[in-house]
Protein backbone atom coordinates (compact mmCIF):
# COMPACT_ATOMS: atom_id res chain seq x y z
CA UNK A 1 0.00 0.00 0.00
CA UNK A 2 3.03 2.39 0.75
CA UNK A 3 4.05 1.98 -2.53
CA UNK A 4 1.42 2.73 -4.31
CA UNK A 5 1.39 5.83 -2.16
CA UNK A 6 4.71 6.79 -2.82
CA UNK A 7 3.71 6.48 -6.77
CA UNK A 8 0.87 8.38 -6.96
CA UNK A 9 3.16 11.59 -4.47
CA UNK A 10 5.77 11.04 -6.86
CA UNK A 11 3.22 11.04 -10.22
CA UNK A 12 2.05 14.49 -8.63
CA UNK A 13 5.08 16.03 -8.38
CA UNK A 14 5.71 15.16 -11.81
CA UNK A 15 2.64 16.35 -13.06
CA UNK A 16 3.45 20.08 -10.85
CA UNK A 17 7.04 20.22 -12.40
CA UNK A 18 5.40 19.38 -16.21
CA UNK A 19 2.93 22.23 -15.71
CA UNK A 20 5.38 24.52 -14.58
CA UNK A 21 7.92 23.63 -17.62
CA UNK A 22 5.04 23.92 -19.97
CA UNK A 23 4.48 27.73 -18.16
CA UNK A 24 8.32 28.52 -18.85
CA UNK A 25 8.26 27.18 -22.71
CA UNK A 26 4.78 29.63 -23.60
CA UNK A 27 6.67 32.31 -21.77
CA UNK A 28 9.88 32.07 -23.14
CA UNK A 29 8.36 31.56 -27.02
CA UNK A 30 5.67 34.46 -26.57
CA UNK A 31 8.79 36.36 -25.72
CA UNK A 32 10.09 36.42 -29.77
CA UNK A 33 6.71 36.45 -31.02
CA UNK A 34 6.01 39.99 -29.55
CA UNK A 35 8.75 41.23 -32.69
CA UNK A 36 7.04 41.59 -35.07
CA UNK A 37 8.83 40.49 -38.62
CA UNK A 38 9.08 44.01 -40.67
CA UNK A 39 7.58 43.80 -44.06
CA UNK A 40 9.32 44.56 -47.40
CA UNK A 41 7.36 46.77 -49.99
CA UNK A 42 7.89 46.93 -53.03
CA UNK A 43 10.95 49.60 -54.64
CA UNK A 44 11.88 49.29 -51.34
CA UNK A 45 15.96 50.12 -51.11
CA UNK A 46 18.78 48.18 -49.38
CA UNK A 47 19.30 50.85 -46.63
CA UNK A 48 15.94 51.19 -45.79
CA UNK A 49 16.05 47.18 -45.32
CA UNK A 50 18.58 47.70 -42.79
CA UNK A 51 16.60 50.50 -41.10
CA UNK A 52 13.81 48.64 -40.58
CA UNK A 53 15.84 45.76 -38.69
CA UNK A 54 18.11 48.88 -37.12
CA UNK A 55 15.36 50.07 -35.80
CA UNK A 56 14.63 46.40 -33.77
CA UNK A 57 17.38 46.39 -31.94
CA UNK A 58 15.89 48.08 -29.01
CA UNK A 59 13.25 44.79 -29.18
CA UNK A 60 15.87 42.62 -29.22
CA UNK A 61 17.91 43.89 -26.64
CA UNK A 62 14.84 43.42 -24.59
CA UNK A 63 14.25 40.15 -26.04
CA UNK A 64 17.56 38.98 -25.58
CA UNK A 65 17.43 39.82 -21.58
CA UNK A 66 14.09 38.68 -20.76
CA UNK A 67 15.03 35.29 -22.36
CA UNK A 68 17.74 34.63 -20.15
CA UNK A 69 16.24 35.78 -17.24
CA UNK A 70 13.68 33.43 -17.79
CA UNK A 71 16.48 31.11 -18.35
CA UNK A 72 17.63 31.76 -14.89
CA UNK A 73 14.57 31.03 -13.02
CA UNK A 74 13.89 28.49 -14.54
CA UNK A 75 17.42 26.49 -13.80
CA UNK A 76 16.89 27.84 -10.12
CA UNK A 77 13.33 26.36 -10.15
CA UNK A 78 14.65 23.01 -11.85
CA UNK A 79 17.49 23.20 -9.43
CA UNK A 80 14.72 23.86 -6.09
CA UNK A 81 11.98 20.99 -7.26
CA UNK A 82 15.39 18.28 -7.31
CA UNK A 83 14.98 19.16 -3.33
CA UNK A 84 11.58 18.00 -3.09
CA UNK A 85 10.29 14.57 -1.95
CA UNK A 86 6.30 15.90 -0.81
CA UNK A 87 3.94 18.67 -1.62
CA UNK A 88 1.18 20.35 0.31
CA UNK A 89 -1.22 22.70 -0.82
CA UNK A 90 1.15 25.95 -0.01
CA UNK A 91 3.89 24.71 -2.43
CA UNK A 92 1.08 24.47 -5.06
CA UNK A 93 -0.28 27.88 -4.35
CA UNK A 94 4.03 29.45 -4.00
CA UNK A 95 4.54 27.85 -7.19
CA UNK A 96 0.75 29.20 -8.99
CA UNK A 97 1.80 32.85 -7.37
CA UNK A 98 5.75 32.67 -9.42
CA UNK A 99 4.46 31.35 -12.72
CA UNK A 100 2.18 33.76 -12.70
CA UNK A 101 5.03 36.28 -12.70
CA UNK A 102 7.15 34.22 -15.22
CA UNK A 103 3.95 34.28 -17.88
CA UNK A 104 3.32 38.63 -17.57
CA UNK A 105 7.19 38.81 -18.21
CA UNK A 106 6.03 38.69 -22.14
CA UNK A 107 4.07 41.30 -21.84
CA UNK A 108 6.40 43.46 -19.66
CA UNK A 109 8.97 43.12 -21.78
CA UNK A 110 7.23 43.87 -24.75
CA UNK A 111 5.95 47.31 -23.00
CA UNK A 112 9.29 48.48 -22.05
CA UNK A 113 11.12 47.35 -25.30
CA UNK A 114 8.49 49.80 -27.40
CA UNK A 115 9.33 52.39 -24.84
CA UNK A 116 12.94 52.30 -23.91
CA UNK A 117 12.98 56.12 -23.43
CA UNK A 118 10.37 56.37 -20.85
CA UNK A 119 10.74 55.52 -16.64
CA UNK A 120 7.26 54.23 -16.17
CA UNK A 121 7.56 50.97 -18.85
CA UNK A 122 11.64 50.49 -17.55
CA UNK A 123 9.85 50.36 -13.99
CA UNK A 124 7.07 47.94 -14.82
CA UNK A 125 9.25 45.89 -16.11
CA UNK A 126 11.89 45.91 -13.76
CA UNK A 127 9.10 45.36 -10.56
CA UNK A 128 7.78 42.44 -12.63
CA UNK A 129 11.34 40.40 -12.68
CA UNK A 130 11.95 41.32 -8.99
CA UNK A 131 8.75 40.04 -8.08
CA UNK A 132 9.29 36.86 -10.01
CA UNK A 133 12.77 37.01 -7.63
CA UNK A 134 11.05 37.48 -4.52
CA UNK A 135 8.52 34.84 -5.10
CA UNK A 136 10.83 32.23 -6.23
CA UNK A 137 13.13 33.59 -2.93
CA UNK A 138 9.54 33.10 -1.01
CA UNK A 139 9.64 29.32 -2.41
CA UNK A 140 12.75 28.44 -1.72
CA UNK A 141 12.85 29.76 2.15
CA UNK A 142 9.70 27.56 2.32
CA UNK A 143 11.35 24.50 1.02
CA UNK A 144 14.39 24.85 3.27
CA UNK A 145 12.03 25.47 6.34
CA UNK A 146 10.32 22.10 5.72
CA UNK A 147 13.26 19.96 4.09
CA UNK A 148 12.39 16.92 5.95
CA UNK A 149 8.91 16.71 5.47
CA UNK A 150 8.28 18.11 2.17
CA UNK A 151 12.16 18.36 0.89
CA UNK A 152 15.56 16.33 1.69
CA UNK A 153 19.16 18.19 1.64
CA UNK A 154 19.80 22.09 2.35
CA UNK A 155 21.83 20.07 5.28
CA UNK A 156 24.85 22.84 5.12
CA UNK A 157 24.52 26.12 6.41
CA UNK A 158 25.96 27.76 3.43
CA UNK A 159 24.53 25.70 0.79
CA UNK A 160 21.40 27.03 1.89
CA UNK A 161 23.61 30.92 2.02
CA UNK A 162 24.09 30.29 -1.30
CA UNK A 163 20.87 29.45 -2.46
CA UNK A 164 18.98 32.35 -0.85
CA UNK A 165 21.65 34.89 -2.22
CA UNK A 166 21.68 33.52 -5.81
CA UNK A 167 18.04 33.97 -5.65
CA UNK A 168 17.81 37.40 -4.19
CA UNK A 169 20.99 38.94 -6.11
CA UNK A 170 18.27 39.06 -9.67
CA UNK A 171 15.86 40.67 -7.83
CA UNK A 172 17.95 43.56 -5.91
CA UNK A 173 20.02 44.22 -10.00
CA UNK A 174 16.75 45.25 -11.50
CA UNK A 175 15.63 47.52 -8.04
CA UNK A 176 19.13 48.92 -8.17
CA UNK A 177 18.53 50.26 -11.94
CA UNK A 178 14.87 51.33 -10.66
CA UNK A 179 16.85 53.35 -7.87
CA UNK A 180 19.50 54.84 -10.68
CA UNK A 181 16.68 55.53 -12.82
CA UNK A 182 15.12 57.53 -9.69
CA UNK A 183 17.72 59.45 -8.37
CA UNK A 184 19.59 60.45 -11.94
CA UNK A 185 17.95 63.67 -13.96
CA UNK A 186 15.85 62.31 -17.02
CA UNK A 187 18.24 64.58 -19.10
CA UNK A 188 21.64 63.40 -17.42
CA UNK A 189 23.64 60.92 -20.04
CA UNK A 190 24.42 58.71 -17.13
CA UNK A 191 20.29 57.93 -16.17
CA UNK A 192 20.79 55.45 -19.09
CA UNK A 193 23.21 53.72 -17.06
CA UNK A 194 19.96 51.94 -15.27
CA UNK A 195 18.88 50.29 -18.57
CA UNK A 196 22.08 48.19 -18.39
CA UNK A 197 22.34 46.92 -14.54
CA UNK A 198 21.24 43.65 -15.99
CA UNK A 199 24.55 43.24 -17.04
CA UNK A 200 25.63 42.85 -13.53
CA UNK A 201 23.70 39.56 -12.51
CA UNK A 202 26.57 37.18 -14.31
CA UNK A 203 29.31 38.72 -12.70
CA UNK A 204 27.37 38.87 -9.55
CA UNK A 205 26.44 35.22 -9.46
CA UNK A 206 29.76 34.40 -10.35
CA UNK A 207 31.26 36.25 -7.68
CA UNK A 208 28.76 34.75 -5.07
CA UNK A 209 30.00 31.49 -6.58
CA UNK A 210 33.69 32.10 -5.85
CA UNK A 211 32.40 32.88 -2.66
CA UNK A 212 30.65 30.00 -1.33
CA UNK A 213 32.32 27.39 -3.44
CA UNK A 214 29.13 25.04 -3.44
CA UNK A 215 27.22 25.39 -6.77
CA UNK A 216 27.10 21.51 -7.17
CA UNK A 217 25.34 21.27 -3.82
CA UNK A 218 22.06 23.84 -5.14
CA UNK A 219 20.87 20.49 -7.09
CA UNK A 220 19.87 17.60 -4.37
CA UNK A 221 22.26 14.60 -5.10
CA UNK A 222 21.49 11.47 -3.28
CA UNK A 223 23.92 10.70 -0.57
CA UNK A 224 25.71 7.11 -1.17
CA UNK A 225 24.94 4.50 1.51
CA UNK A 226 27.51 3.51 3.66
CA UNK A 227 28.94 -0.04 2.86
CA UNK A 228 28.81 -2.40 6.10
CA UNK A 229 31.93 -4.00 7.28
CA UNK A 230 31.90 -7.76 7.27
Amino acid sequence: MSDRVELKKEFQIERMILFTDAVFAIAITLLIIEIKAPEIHKNMVFTEMVDQLLNLIPKFIGFIISFFVVAIYWRSHHRMFSFIKDYDDKLIWLNFFFLFSIILMPFSSAYYSDNTTYSLPFWFYSLNVALTGFLNYRMLTYIIKHKGRISDGFDDLKTRQLARWRTLIVPAIFLLGIFIDLILPKEHSMNMLSRFTPMLIWPAIALLNRFFGRVNDLEYHEKPKAKHRK
